[in-house]
């Protein structure tokens, strides 16, 4: 039994330390804001608040010591975006895909807590897609800004730490 346990131990922290090897690195960092109008959609029953949100915008790379992609890079990006508001709490989860000029791809996955439509800062993940980002890994903090006018527009600053 002891040796089983010790080598499930041995596994974990192999396991462990190679997946963090294969996406610990740094290799650069970026910073880019996206925009978008933004269609928010609402349910309430009681103390239970569930929102949707549909984006559809442009992202413009501001700062970049990531190769790949490099200052002035515009990106066009389609999102679908929920919080959930109960018992006191409130969780926000956005989903994107991304896409340049050259039809390749990364997705970036963002959860915060809060609500949406309700300024915050959150965490975020891009994982590539296809073409020249296939093997793109980041972390990256986030930070949404809302206008309502005419509409709810976002605005969001991301700043990330590019892995390998």
């Amino acid at each position: 039994m002891k040796n089983t346990i010790l080598s499930l131990l041995g596994l974990f922290i192999f396991i462990s330390s190679a997946g963090a090897e294969h996406h610990g690195d740094s290799v650069g960092k970026l910073s880019f804001i996206s925009s978008a109008k933004m269609q928010l959609d609402e349910i309430k029953a009681n103390d239970i608040r569930f929102s949707t949100a549909e984006l559809e915008g442009l992202s413009n790379v501001n700062s970049s010591t990531y190769g790949p992609i490099p200052v002035g890079t515009v990106f066009a990006f389609n999102c679908a975006a929920s919080s959930l508001e109960k018992d006191g709490q409130s969780t926000v989860y956005g989903f994107c895909r991304v896409k340049d000029k050259d039809n390749d791809e990364f997705s970036i996955e963002n959860t915060r807590v809060g609500r949406l439509g309700v300024p915050g800062t959150g965490n975020s993940v891009m994982r590539g897609i296809s073409g020249k980002y296939a093997n793109l890994m980041g972390v990256c903090k986030f930070t949404p800004t809302y206008l309502i006018n005419d509409g709810v527009f976002i605005s969001v600053a991301y700043d990330c730490d590019m892995k390998h």
